[in-house]
């Protein structure tokens, strides 16, 4: 990596000195220009910065909108407010084409803004699908260096959510309508980078067939269509931004010391008819802690979890760009540690590079380069986050003593984990990660050969290589035991003792080494035939081939595509898109199925009973249905797949075998048939009140049909592990429902502010399925909405032995004193699984709230998402065992109902399904906060400094919802899980 940074530098130089050369400055004469800037509603821009290129000039508008400027006869200007995308106007012959300047407010409609579509670019009126676009400087306010978490909350339909939450491979993932994101397309080529929100110059979300539907079965559902940033022409910039935090858990449980569990665990013990195991003597012993080896006190998430641990993040970038050249380039460095107390800690460090190079070759050729990757470096124990955060929920207070005494640690039969060792004296895991990505995009003006039309080719590559070490020390370890000496004293004796070893040296693990390869070749053409009819054609050619050390065969995907988007009298749009993607997996006959898309769209508001509306700016209704493949999962042609050890393996380079199993053979049979997905949208956009109120509202009905599964539960009599069971397509689902979004912007005097609000109604159902068949048709999946909870419905908690006796008799095993009652749901007499039915169901409304504001020199951001209605069974203080107690456990039976009654046995009554355990998953998280003070333009204008900006931020600042010790997006992480960290952070932003 070190090798790489002069290189990268040196051609960071090299293209800013280019782009310099071509704009040389001629002070021979300056020319005084002015002009008003005005938003599209009309209203002035005040405060924005007004920069001439060639002059080297700055200046910024005034309280009414007004700049001048002194500029070359030949100049460009550069124009940048917060809340508005840049631009640049040119200066010719020392004047400007208009007095008044427009500048695109963020979040609002631009009709004619070309909108990125699948493989193309469409003007936003002209686009007959649902599509969201937000810019990388709106995300910017969020602190994080993942794009997918800073788009929480900001766009309808697209939910967000942590994966792991340990730092070192912290991960976010994102859902559109429910059904995941198919495909992050990079500046057109398929990508799985790791992307920050400064590199991105706009993101589109494209949730349906109206604009994704080209991008073939892996996009089927849904894509996010990322544009990275380019150079401006005549804009000059360097940015460096800075940002140091701190991070620190949301939750965390609390958990019993030694002689609270004690006394309850005697509890457990009586309630199961069993005699205690802790004296009075042995609770004391926990109390005074004089012999911290017999008598453990360990509050774990005292000694190995810190309150706070560091972060940095530093960037730079460098664009610019003149006629004939554009550059941008972003460096960016991160480091973050974990936040266990011992040890070395979990630590990641990050280098992030991304170039983008446009070449203008002739009038009729133009050249796209990218380069770019990320260079990660990791070292953590190989106890994994997850597991030591695990350990801590499951491992009481007096499990063992970390230490026996200065040179040996504890261990023993019943809890075999000494954190202690394994934070900090044990096994310890380095990796280096390097993501690298290039593309060659090849664009050419066909219009000398007919009027409109242009070839575009596109290559791109991506590789990921991950290499991997393991160092294994090991301490002297021993289970301290005590027994009585003759005079009656105790001695400890040292049982199962090992000795450690330090000098281990580093053992090479196994790599990871990946490829992807794209190339794009594609005709469109574009023109207007008279002032009615506009035509839009583009004909499409990809191929995307992928292979890994972690597939076990190449995956193919290929793409021939068609598109034709019909403007009539500029207010009816027309389009038909037709497909051939092809299923490797599949037999041939299959691989030329013919998918199709199409859609319309309505401007309305260019009718003429609307057309003279003064609170009317835009109205579009739109619809798009269509046919896609569905992905399929990695799979052989032949397939033999046991379960079990041992050696031996069969068909799959890798797999191993034992006696048993079974053989699946998949694309033999002729009735195996493509997956298919259906889709439809319906929808409108509007723009209101001169551009102050924006928004969209959708319906979408999707179905999933004949995909394919393994019918081990049609077929439940047959031995599976013994019988030929093939795939076959029996599986079919709708997923239907409402998203929208809504803004409204306003300013008043200095004060600017934007309030927004997107929410998403998502239900599934489920018509057939590989599932069991009940006879009570409340229990069966299919014929039902999905995310049902099902399960029985509890009457409180029995107090005594004779409200069991006159109970209706229960099929779940020994019932006694503090067990769930639960009710006949079905009449027959009888407490059993046939009373199972719904009782609740997951979240269904998912909603994200935005607002910011601008007043002079300060800026304050907010955004957060939730949801709303909707139930979660939690099973987190289901039976423990010999497992650790929560504070939580202390409300149990007999001292409250809130809990049934503890035990260390299991218990088939308590711990299943039902309404004693179901809770609200409502919630709203604040995932961001931000305030930013710029300094004002008439302090620094005379340097070179072209803006400073200082700000703080917290991130997943606090949770509101009725379970008030949880971190409810998560519910589990803190306890069983890596806890999702909360942040605060400031920084320093300086452009030149």
């Amino acid at each position: 990596m070190k090798k790489l940074r002069p290189i990268y530098l040196v051609i960071t130089a090299l293209l800013w000195l280019s782009t310099h050369k071509g704009m040389a400055q001629d002070t021979s004469e300056l020319f005084e220009v002015s002009a008003t800037l005005l938003n599209e509603a009309g209203e002035v821009c005040d405060k924005a910065t007004i920069v001439a290129s060639n002059s080297k000039n700055r200046t910024f508008t005034d309280l009414n909108g007004v700049f001048s400027i002194r500029a070359n006869k030949e100049d460009v200007l550069v124009i940048s407010a917060l809340g508005f995308e840049r631009t640049t106007v040119n200066v010719t012959n020392g004047e400007l084409e208009s007095t008044s300047i427009i500048l695109k407010e963020w979040g609002t409609i631009d009709a004619d803004r070309k909108i990125s579509v699948a493989y193309g670019d469409l003007p936003f009126e002209r686009i007959t699908g649902s599509v969201e676009r937000i810019t990388g400087d709106e995300l910017s306010d969020y602190p994080t260096t993942f794009v997918q978490e800073a788009l929480a909350g900001r766009l309808s339909g697209l939910t967000s959510n942590y994966g792991s939450a340990s730092p070192e491979i912290e991960n976010f993932s994102n859902s559109v309508r429910g059904a995941g994101v198919g495909e992050m397309y990079l500046d057109g080529i398929p990508s799985n980078l790791v992307l920050t929100p400064g590199e991105v110059d706009n993101i589109v979300l494209a949730k349906d067939y109206g604009s994704s539907f080209l991008y073939g079965i892996t996009a089927a559902p849904g894509a996010m269509i990322v544009k990275t940033k380019k150079g401006l022409k005549g804009d000059r910039s360097i940015k460096f931004k800075v940002r140091r935090g701190v991070r620190t858990p949301t939750f965390l449980p609390e958990m019993m010391n030694s002689q609270d569990y004690a006394k309850n665990y005697n509890q457990a013990l009586a309630n199961d008819g069993i005699s205690p195991i802790y004296d009075q003597n042995t609770i004391d012993a926990y109390t005074n802690k004089r012999d911290t080896v017999r008598n453990p006190n360990q509050d774990y998430h005292k000694k190995f979890v810190s309150d706070l641990a560091s972060y940095r993040h530093i960037t730079g970038e460098f664009s610019g760009g003149n006629e004939i050249t554009q550059y941008f380039s972003h460096l960016g460095y991160y480091t973050t540690d974990g936040i266990e107390s011992e040890g070395d800690g979990r630590k990641l460090s990050r280098l992030r590079l991304n170039n983008n190079l446009q070449i203008k070759v002739s009038d009729f050729v133009s050249v796209d380069l990218g380069i770019g990757g990320s260079f990660n470096k990791r070292k953590a124990p190989l106890m994994s986050g997850d597991d030591a955060f695990n350990t801590m929920y499951q491992y009481p207070a007096n499990a063992l003593p970390f230490k026996i005494n200065d040179s040996i640690y504890a261990r023993n039969p019943e809890y075999g984990t000494n954190l202690l060792v394994n934070l900090a004296h044990g096994s310890i895991i380095e990796d280096t990660r390097r993501d690298a990505n290039a593309r060659l995009g090849l664009n050419f003006d066909l219009s000398t050969v007919a009027k409109g039309l242009n070839f575009s080719s596109l290559v791109g590559l991506y590789s990921y290589n991950n290499l991997s070490k393991r160092l294994d020390p090991t301490v002297d370890m021993a289970e301290p035991f005590f027994t009585k000496t003759l005079t009656g004293q105790d001695t400890l004796v040292l049982r199962n003792y090992t000795k450690g070893a330090t000098d281990t040296g580093w053992a090479k693990l196994g790599d990871r080494v990946d490829r992807n390869q794209f190339i794009k070749a594609s005709f469109n053409y574009d023109r207007s035939f008279g002032d009615h009819h506009d035509l839009t054609a583009d004909l499409i050619y990809t191929k995307e081939s992928k292979s890994g050390s972690q597939l076990g065969q190449e995956e193919h995907y290929r793409n021939i595509g068609f598109r034709a988007n019909y403007l009539m009298a500029k207010k009816y749009v027309f389009e038909g898109n037709w497909m051939n993607s092809a299923v490797r997996q599949l037999q041939k006959k299959q691989r030329r199925t013919i998918t199709y898309a199409t859609g319309v769209a309505w401007l309305a508001h260019k009718e003429n009973f609307l057309k003279s509306s003064q609170w009317l700016d835009f109205l579009k209704l739109r619809a798009n249905y269509g046919m896609q493949g569905r992905p399929v999962g990695q799979f052989f042609l032949e397939d033999d797949q046991y379960s079990g050890s041992g050696a031996g393996t069969f068909g799959i380079v890798g797999a191993t075998s034992s006696s048993g199993g079974y053989r699946r053979v998949f694309t033999g049979a002729d009735d195996i048939v493509m997956p298919k997905q259906e889709y439809l949208n319906v929808g409108f956009d509007f723009q209101m009140f001169k551009h102050k109120l924006n928004g969209q509202i959708n319906y979408y009905n999707i179905r999933n049909y004949d995909e394919l599964v393994v019918p081990n539960n049609l077929y439940a009599l047959l031995a599976a592990n013994d019988d030929y069971l093939p795939y076959i397509n029996f599986s079919d689902n709708e997923r239907k429902g409402f998203d929208g979004s809504i803004s409204y912007r306003k300013k008043l005097g200095d004060f600017r502010f934007s309030i927004g609000a997107n929410a998403m109604y998502n239900t599934t159902y489920v018509t057939k399925s590989n599932s069991i068949n009940y006879p009570e048709e409340a229990r069966n999946q299919m014929g039902n909405q999905g995310g049902r909870i099902i399960g029985l419905e509890a009457d409180g908690i029995f107090q005594n032995q004779a409200e069991i006796d006159a109970a209706i008799p229960s099929k779940f095993g020994e019932v006694k004193p503090g067990d769930i009652r639960y009710k006949d749901y079905n009449g027959d007499g009888t407490i059993d699984e046939k009373d199972y039915h719904e009782i609740g169901h997951s979240p269904r409304l998912s909603y994200g709230l935005n607002y910011g504001m601008k007043y002079r020199n300060w800026a304050f951001s907010l955004h957060g998402d939730g949801v709303a209605g909707g139930s979660f069974n939690d099973g987190l203080y289901w039976s423990r065992g010999t497992d650790a107690y929560t504070q939580e456990l202390s409300k149990s039976w007999p001292a409250t109902n809130d809990l049934p009654r503890l035990t260390t046995l299991s218990n088939s009554n308590n711990y299943r399904n039902s309404s004693f355990w179901l809770k609200d998953a409502s919630y709203f998280n604040v995932r961001s906060i931000t305030l930013e003070y710029t300094i004002p333009q008439n302090i620094i204008q005379k340097s070179f400094i072209k803006e400073i900006t200082f700000f703080t931020s917290g991130k997943n600042l606090f949770v509101l919802s009725s379970v008030k010790d949880r971190y409810m997006p998560s519910p589990n992480k803190g306890y069983s899980q890596y806890p999702v960290l909360k942040s605060y952070e400031v920084g320093l932003e300086v452009s030149f």
